[in-house]
């Protein structure tokens, strides 16, 4: 079927934070997935939040009128008039009753994702929060025909966390790593502190990862302030491995957020601060349950208190493992899935049909021209040498340990996929292979990639392979964060020698 086009009202700055932003975000790649189409319409954001949208292949339209004017409302229905959408996605407590009837009274239909009734009034077709603590009760002034999409089993995971849902945590008893993130943008520096506070923490050969949001003002003072600290401290900033670097962590420490619902998901022992009522409500739910521990409000940090609860959970290897098993079992990573199948009944039919058909020898020019169009775009200097000409197809076609395929999406070829099984090079092992993956200009961001790399790494392991590799093109961002989004991780980097043989 045609791709649905959907808008996704929500704002960011350093001082609101980008959560909302980033929560959606995680709904958006499950449309992409779905073969629908995301456009973020934002009346605010910042450089570093538009960067990373971009990189994840969503449209960003920024807008005129300020949220709280009263054209607010028609400025986003027009936009979703103009796409051609049906359903506004909103997410942030700053979209009034008013707002939200101005969107229905234009015959559109509205997703609201909120926490614990912030917003007071909803006149939305769904409702989805997906707190601990979330009831019908928040929602009490509602329209009849509301569906409230209720707690953890809608949490809503970023692409990157879903290759990691049948992995499980093994609790270590010694070398604690500990995992600070604090959001996108800190607007309380409570990074800076944490920082400084941890050479309090009794815990011997601990090292300390520090992650800092990009849309965060003091990358630059946090590098500074951790070096002066005699402690193992490494501070970065806009990594693509975020789901690794929780499962290498014993301990992480946030402030509330989303971060919070995936490090449940990767069952990662936390602590967490809060900084209002709403997050104190969530964080005191989380430990009751015994699921999270707390630190308290931001605004009474005291270094004290923080190094006893370190140390004390790196001391409880139990407790450690009754959070690491209790977590993946309520952030199941399934929450995008099913806002969707409510989102578009029958969601089945949203999602591409992509099949695997095998390139024939009669179709060696057809392919040529696709396989030189890949190539001059992933090299815009190159031009098919005699021996590709002559050599390149027929080897593929000629070896058993080679699968050349045409990559069909709803009846429509759509790129090829070349994969293998090859011997181990030292071993008695086979090894799996991914040499190119190819989707038409025109065709992609409609999950036809995504769709075609399960596809053929499932018939890979048919094989029974001991490990499934590729190799990705110096600078190809894009590529890299698709494969990691997969499962795939970084292991090696291959140099090539470009002086030339005398």
């Amino acid at each position: 079927m045609p791709s649905q086009t959907f808008i996704i009202r929500a704002d960011a700055s350093i001082a609101m934070g980008t959560g909302h932003v980033i929560r959606s975000l995680a709904l958006a790649q499950g449309l992409q997935d779905a073969g629908g189409t995301a456009v973020f319409a934002m009346a605010e954001s910042t450089p570093a939040i538009d960067e990373y949208l971009q990189e994840q292949g969503v449209e960003v339209t920024r807008l005129r009128s300020s949220p709280t004017s009263d054209n607010h409302a028609g400025e986003v229905a027009d936009l979703a008039q103009d796409r051609g959408g049906q359903w506004i996605i909103v997410d942030g407590y700053h979209f009034s009753p008013a707002f939200q009837s101005g969107l229905k009274g234009r015959g559109l239909k509205l997703l609201f994702i909120d926490d614990c009734g912030q917003c007071g009034s909803y006149r939305s077709d769904i409702v989805v929060d997906q707190n601990f603590c979330a009831s019908a009760e928040m929602y009490a002034r509602r329209k009849p025909d509301t569906q409230l999409l209720l707690g953890p089993r809608y949490a809503m995971l970023r692409r990157e966390f879903r290759a990691w849902r049948s992995w499980k945590r093994e609790i270590r008893d010694v070398c604690p790593q500990l995992l600070i993130t604090i959001g996108g943008s800190d607007p309380d520096k409570l990074t800076l502190r944490l920082i400084e506070a941890i050479p309090e923490i009794a815990c011997p050969n601990m090292t300390t990862t520090v992650v800092v949001g990009g849309s965060n003002p003091s990358f630059s003072e946090l590098k500074r302030a951790a070096a002066a600290v005699p402690a193992p401290i490494h501070v970065v900033r806009n990594i693509n491995n975020m789901p690794e670097l929780m499962a290498t962590s014993d301990v992480a420490i946030v402030c509330g957020g989303g971060t919070l619902w995936e490090l449940l998901f990767m069952g990662c022992p936390t602590l967490s601060y809060f900084r209002d009522a709403m997050q104190e409500s969530i964080i005191a739910e989380l430990s009751t349950a015994e699921l999270v521990r707390s630190l308290g409000r931001v605004d009474e940090f005291d270094p004290q208190r923080l190094a006893r609860a370190v140390e004390e959970l790196v001391a409880c290897q139990n407790c450690r493992i009754s959070m690491a098993d209790r977590g993946p079992k309520l952030v199941d990573g399934q929450g995008v899935q099913r806002i969707i199948e409510r989102l578009v009944p029958g969601g089945p039919e949203l999602t591409t049909c992509v099949s695997l058909i095998p390139v024939t020898e009669a179709e060696k020019n057809d392919f040529l021209k696709v396989a030189e169009q890949h190539f001059r775009e992933l090299n815009t200097n190159f031009t098919p040498a005699a021996d590709w000409e002559t050599h390149y197809f027929a080897t593929i076609l000629n070896s058993p340990m080679y699968s050349l395929r045409w990559i069909v999406a709803d009846g429509r070829c759509a790129g090829f996929v070349l994969f293998g099984v090859e011997k181990h090079r030292f071993l008695p092992r086979q090894t799996g292979a991914i040499y190119e993956l190819y989707i038409f200009p025109e065709l992609r961001r409609q999950g036809i990639a995504r769709a075609c790399a399960r596809k053929v790494i499932e018939e890979l392991r048919k094989s029974c392979p001991s490990k499934i590799q590729l190799e990705v093109t110096e600078g190809n961002i894009r590529a890299s964060k698709f494969w990691q989004s997969l499962g795939f991780r970084k292991v090696t980097e291959r140099f090539v020698f470009e002086g030339g043989v005398e």
